[in-house]
């Protein structure tokens, strides 16, 4: 994936994962995302992802089965172009 797709992307990742959480840890990377990719910071854009790809890890059986959550597909797209990101990076 390309640096011009991820700015593509960038407010569809940050708004699926937005309305999920508020948790401020998970704010303040997708803020510093927002600001490496406007930098094209490649390292600290990979370091950003890897923290987002943990918290998906760790939340998103959660997301998936919540009968509350009624974007699954957006957080389904989000965490693969997350992992496609950081793997091509």
């Amino acid at each position: 994936m390309k640096m011009t797709d991820l700015e593509i992307e960038l407010d569809g990742i940050v708004g699926t994962i937005t309305n999920y959480t508020r948790n401020p840890y998970i704010i303040g990377y997708l803020n510093s995302l927002r600001k490496y990719v406007e930098q094209q910071n490649q390292d600290m854009i990979k370091i950003c992802i890897s923290k987002l790809l943990d918290w998906y890890s760790e939340n998103y059986k959660k997301i998936m089965s919540s009968e509350y959550v009624f974007n699954k597909n957006d957080h389904k797209s989000t965490k693969y172009l997350l992992q496609k990101i950081y793997e091509d990076l």
